[in-house]
């Protein structure tokens, strides 16, 4: 490869779209162990390339609610997850057992199926929708928090609410920590 295509390249998987691969299990049913992803970069601020931190400048794009981002693990930042936005900065975030509030308004949720004691929901947060995993024999009942999301922080979940290490158990993201946003996704290998 000539040295100026691998310029491009690199400039492009720096600061335009990186690809990924899914590693567990949290982002399911949207994500399935072993998807191929590509995150738009593009404006989120935090540039590396392979773990390397090239620059990191202000964000100059919205993260929406809804949104499914990848960013560093706040207590590792070498590590990258993947998770879905559900409070931006200033949000008021309600949990109580399995149900969520944001500001006040209920998040919605359809049952589309149930099997093997999973039941696959179809969740509505502002203009978004998507599905979400449940596992109906491990009851989150006793789960109860009410917070305000900070200034320049985001509460991220997984979709696979029962088996997902989030916003619940480590606390914010920072907005400098944020990598991209999800834009097209493959499926993995069977």
């Amino acid at each position: 490869m000539e040295f100026s295509t691998l310029f491009v390249v690199l400039i492009f998987r720096i600061f335009v779209a990186e690809p990924f691969s899914i590693p567990s299990k949290s982002m399911y049913p949207t994500l399935d162990v072993g998807d191929y992803i590509i995150v738009s970069k593009l404006g989120y601020g935090n540039y590396d390339l392979f773990g390397l931190d090239i620059t990191n400048t202000r964000m100059i794009r919205h993260v929406e609610r809804g949104d499914v981002m990848v960013f560093e693990y706040p207590r590792q930042p070498e590590l990258d997850f993947i998770k879905r936005v559900v409070g931006i900065p200033g949000d008021q975030i309600l949990m109580q057992g399995h149900s969520l509030r944001v500001n006040g308004v209920e998040v919605t949720r359809e049952t589309e199926s149930t099997k093997e004691n999973i039941s696959i929901l179809r969740e509505h947060l502002d203009t978004s929708s998507y599905q979400i995993a449940l596992n109906i024999d491990r009851s989150h009942s006793n789960e109860e928090f009410n917070l305000t999301v900070p200034a320049d922080a985001y509460f991220v979940l997984g979709d696979n609410r029962n088996n997902s290490n989030d916003s619940r158990y480590w606390g914010f993201v920072p907005a400098e920590n944020m990598i991209g946003k999800l834009v097209y996704k493959l499926s993995g290998t069977p």
